[in-house]
């Protein structure tokens, strides 16, 4: 390299220079224009929180174009600084759900964020947003996110509510690995006909606010009553989400236990039931053996005669 450059002529050295230091200046200016260009949002807690960095980055990443979708004036140049309030941190197993609302008072809009990660972290979030309607301090921020539309339910969660017969009932959003359903809970020790009751009052809830209860999976979790003492015992199987030509399988599907069973029928253009999707438990060996023959067993002591396609497992 010396005794090649040693034989270059002055004009040629310095236009290989001139051709270093373009590449070098066009290099600095182009990064200082992404990073410039480049929109942020910036959060600030009150407390300690446990969210992993990559997964807080990604969170505000989604933020800014949920901003960007809902505000009339959005500046790529500014920062947009929220504060962070009603921190919650739920453990289920092998995931963690932390939920709060920002608030961004230079542009007067709240938004919920939920953010779900595996234990150990394997660096694959599912990070939901979505407009605090009830408990906003925005109530007029415009909903239109990249998790949902200006109909989602989970912008009118948690609701609180009382049966006829005097007990109380709640409904709330719950993520099972990152997926959302709604679950309704009675808050005393109940029997089957209260559950019963309380999922059709949570129904008619969600009618009430021109929401369709059939495009939601309800859970109702098994807490019935004996001697005074509660007990998970009955299964729930959720009559709703999926409506097909099939009354029988309408009656008993899908059946779903969050972390565990997610049975439902996959239907053709007309309603008509064309096979069942089956999740199980346990990813290979005896555990998921006694899953997959649980389903068949379920189904076929319902009369439901259809091939099933189970869940690929993931280690």
């Amino acid at each position: 390299m010396k005794e090649f450059l040693k034989n270059l002529k002055s004009w040629q050295k310095l236009l290989i220079l001139f051709g270093f230091l373009t590449i070098i200046i066009i290099v600095v200016v182009s990064v200082i224009l992404i990073i410039k260009s480049e929109p942020k949002v910036e959060i600030s807690f009150d407390e300690k929180v446990n969210i992993p960095g990559e997964e807080l980055k990604n969170a505000r990443a989604k933020l800014v174009n949920v901003i960007r979708n809902n505000t009339e004036n959005f500046n790529k140049n500014i920062v947009y600084k929220g504060v962070a309030r009603d921190y919650t941190e739920n453990k289920a197993d092998d995931f963690t759900t932390a939920e709060f609302i920002v608030d961004f008072d230079s542009i007067s809009e709240s938004y919920k964020v939920s953010i779900t990660w595996p234990d150990p972290n394997d660096g694959s979030p599912n990070i939901f947003i979505s407009c605090p309607l009830l408990d906003s301090k925005y109530p007029e921020t415009p909903c239109a996110t990249e998790a949902n539309d200006s109909k989602d339910i989970l912008n009118y969660l948690p609701h609180d509510g009382k049966l006829d017969s005097g007990e109380s009932y709640s409904v709330v959003g719950k993520y099972d690995g990152g997926e959302s359903y709604v679950e309704v809970k009675v808050e005393s020790c109940g029997n089957e006909a209260i559950l019963n009751k309380a999922l059709e009052a949570a129904r008619k809830w969600i009618s009430s606010i021109y929401l369709n209860p059939d495009d939601y999976r309800i859970y109702v979790p098994g807490d019935i009553c004996k001697n005074n003492k509660m007990m998970t015992s009955f299964p729930y199987v959720q009559a709703n989400h999926a409506k097909t030509n099939n009354e029988n399988v309408n009656k008993y599907l899908p059946y779903f236990v969050p972390d565990a069973y997610n049975v439902y029928p996959v239907v053709n253009e007309n309603n008509d039931v064309v096979s069942i999707f089956a999740k199980v438990p346990g990813c290979g060996g005896y555990q998921r053996d006694l899953g997959v023959e649980f389903v068949n067993e379920y189904l076929k002591n319902h009369g439901i005669n259809y091939p099933v396609d189970f869940a690929e497992c993931k280690e």
